[in-house]
């Protein structure tokens, strides 16, 4: 009994996946997630990457030192002190999607500062990459920035803008001359989910137009990242496009590279 505990012990991992934004951490027993979480940076990037870690080590009712090995990912994987290795984010990030659904051939990658579409061949290899030549368009922090303008939480904005019937056309990519438009706007008298309507629709057009550059796009595809979540964008990337994305077995789209360092790390161990 004893050298069986010891062996499930043995056999959990953890990635981190430390961003711009935010701390993601998986803990995987074997290719089963035990537990997830995120921490959005309130302090320093490193504080968060252990707040992440202890929120998913509580949640799988592990402590750290029956974790095996773990391996960091993201810009600030060098400020993950606790882990044992680092891999680069889009090998972390195909990892993770190879196991949440092994049919995905193309991945929108739609984080908190970066836009980018990746294909890939039948043998798991890299074909093709597109991205935004625009700051930060597009992506979260671009959302979370047009929310602050709007002063209501970025939630109710997004529930309410599915509801909205006269989308206002944001004309402005760049964040700076956007968040003057949307004052603007407010000041004109315009509804403000009829503006956070526009901010999505033009967000959704941009990483539609992005996808659409791939030659051919190649099917599966799946979303990931923190637009993912918001299902006003999804629906509306999904309609430009013509397809629904592929399923991801119910993982949150915003922690497949920290599943995929997990992965990675369970792997080099063996």
């Amino acid at each position: 009994m004893c050298d069986n505990a010891k062996t499930e012990r043995r056999s959990i991992y953890a990635g981190c996946d430390l961003g711009i934004r935010s701390a993601k951490v998986v803990i995987l027993r074997d290719n089963t997630i035990l537990a997830s979480e995120i921490v959005y940076y309130r302090s320093r990037p490193h504080q968060a990457a252990g707040a992440a870690m202890d929120g998913a080590l509580c949640k799988a009712g592990i402590s750290r030192d029956e974790v095996e090995r773990c391996t960091a990912t993201g810009f600030g994987a060098k400020a993950v002190g606790f882990a044992d290795a680092m891999a680069p984010d889009l090998i972390c990030l195909l990892r993770g999607l190879k196991a949440m659904n092994p049919k995905v051939r193309t991945v929108i990658d739609a984080g908190g500062h970066t836009l980018q579409v990746y294909s890939t061949k039948p043998n798991g290899e890299l074909f093709e990459i597109g991205y935004t030549e625009d700051c930060a368009f597009s992506t979260g922090m671009f959302i979370e920035m047009m929310a602050r303008v709007l002063e209501i939480p970025v939630d109710e904005l997004a529930a309410g803008s599915l509801l909205s019937r006269n989308p206002v056309t944001i004309t402005n990519t760049c964040v700076v001359f956007a968040e003057s438009e949307v004052i603007s706007l407010i000041n004109e008298g315009r509804d403000r989910f009829d503006v956070f309507a526009g901010v999505i629709l033009g967000s959704a057009s941009k990483i539609a137009g992005i996808a659409k550059r791939m030659q051919p796009l190649i099917p599966e595809v799946a979303m990931v990242g923190g637009l993912a979540c918001y299902p006003a964008v999804r629906a509306e990337v999904e309609a430009q496009l013509g397809l629904t994305f592929a399923a991801l077995g119910g993982a949150d789209p915003r922690i497949v590279s920290a599943c995929g360092a997990a992965l990675l790390a369970r792997e080099a161990k063996r």
